[in-house]
């Protein structure tokens, strides 16, 4: 438990953001699901909004990723 607590206190900025971008992705995937039908494809009420939505969830989960490879880089090298 005391390496736990020792390892929490020393990489606070790498764990904030690797839970940072997991909470991201857990939410852009969620409402992927929520948004499927009886046949496994995405309903949108418009041709815009399905732009507008795959295009702002696509950049999120750019910066999700970006953000676990920055938070994998600090827990790698100690700061």
């Amino acid at each position: 438990m005391e390496t736990i607590t020792a390892f929490i206190k020393t990489h606070p900025q790498s764990l904030t953001l690797l839970g940072l971008a997991l909470l991201i992705r857990f939410w852009v995937n969620r409402r992927r699901f929520n948004r499927r039908g009886w046949g496994g494809m995405q309903h949108f009420t418009s041709y815009g909004k399905a732009l507008f939505t795959t295009a702002i969830e696509k950049i999120l989960m750019l910066i999700a990723g970006v953000m676990m490879v920055a938070a994998i880089l600090l827990l790698l090298t100690g700061h």
